[in-house]
């Protein structure tokens, strides 16, 4: 197979096998760059996920902190 890979090779003109290898260089740019913009929205929906559960925690403790104050003030 690696055989018939570099005969068909060999059949590309020297114009053919630099378009080849431009396209395959652009393709790994894209890539690259799609890999890096997907690595920052991950990290942005991360740091919005984590200060929408730190507002609802904060908002729970202070409602339960007012609850457990309101039950001890009952006893």
């Amino acid at each position: 197979m690696a055989r018939s890979a570099r005969i068909a090779a060999a059949d590309f003109s020297a114009s053919e096998r630099e378009d080849a290898m431009a396209e395959v260089r652009q393709l790994i740019t894209d890539l690259r760059d799609a890999a890096q913009d997907g690595r920052a929205l991950a990290r942005r929906y991360a740091d919005v996920l984590t200060s929408v559960v730190d507002e609802y925690c904060l908002e729970f403790e202070k409602r339960a902190e007012a609850a457990l104050a309101r039950l001890e003030t009952v006893e």
